[in-house]
């Protein structure tokens, strides 16, 4: 083999590994970039029906804890002054805080409340206030 077609032979192989490269650090960050950006999409709306089905879970809750309060009106011909009087209810929202209760109208009437998934009065979507009255 001549010392030209040596040099050929080595440009030749020179070239195929050139065209063999694996991926640049700039690429595999774009590519990191792109999964971590969807994976954000998809954890916010996995996280958001999380807290969807909390506030199902809590109105529940709350219309459950309805039937002990209606037996103790029953029976004592007056709602309870404290939620925590009823017996067999389970007084606190899917969250794990303690639903609020107030009597209105001279006890005529009742209102139960939870401050939804942040925890604070006010808010929207799953942070609002979860509140039922009943006479």
């Amino acid at each position: 083999m001549t010392r030209l077609q040596k040099k050929i032979q080595h440009l030749r192989a020179l070239s195929t590994a050139q065209n063999q490269r694996g991926l640049t650090l700039i690429e595999i960050i774009i590519v990191l970039v792109i999964i971590g950006i969807a994976m954000g999409f998809l954890f916010k709306n996995v996280f958001s029906m999380g807290d969807e089905a909390r506030v199902e879970l809590t109105k529940t809750k709350m219309n459950n804890a309805k039937g002990p309060l209606y037996l103790y009106q029953m029976r004592n011909n007056a709602l309870p002054n404290d939620i925590k009087a009823l017996e067999n209810a389970d007084t606190t929202d899917a969250w794990g805080r303690q639903i609020t209760y107030r009597v209105l109208d001279g006890g005529r009437g009742y209102e139960m409340k939870s401050l939804g998934a942040d925890g604070r009065e006010g808010g929207s979507g799953p942070a609002a206030d979860i509140i039922i009255t009943g006479p």
